[in-house]
């Protein structure tokens, strides 16, 4: 299978499909969940079992973290008199809830970074027969 167009970073951001940009990377209903891949491209989006574990290590952990860290250093210096408690809790939070929300883009970003290393091959298709 050789496929000649790249995947684009901006199919990735509007969690689309990465080369065709028709179907949706997100199973029909849910709000984090992959589909099995794309109907147009014929190519699974899970290449492997755990394929999106560094997805959620490399890119949806540093975006939170980068949030909780911004977070932390704005109520300390402008906020620092609110109290231990309320310093702490208030980007521990926004670190949480940034996490769960950035998911799917995180798996997007990954698959975009890996689809640029390793380009589709025959193995890739959802339904090898075809």
């Amino acid at each position: 299978m050789k496929n000649k167009r790249s995947p684009t970073l901006m199919n990735a951001v509007m969690l689309r499909c990465l080369y065709c940009g028709q179907t949706s990377l997100l199973r029909k209903g849910s709000l984090l969940e992959f589909a099995d891949g794309c109907a147009e491209c014929n190519y699974k989006y899970e290449r492997e079992v755990g394929y999106f574990s560094g997805a959620s290590w490399m890119m949806t952990y540093t975006f939170s973290a980068l949030i909780a860290m911004l977070a932390g250093a704005y109520m300390v210096w402008k906020h620092s008199d609110a109290g231990d408690l309320i310093v702490a809790s208030i980007p521990a939070l926004l670190g949480a809830i940034s996490a769960l929300l950035f998911i799917p883009w995180g798996r997007a970003f990954w698959m975009w970074f890996d689809h640029l290393l390793h380009p589709l091959t025959d193995a890739d298709r959802l339904n090898q027969n075809n």
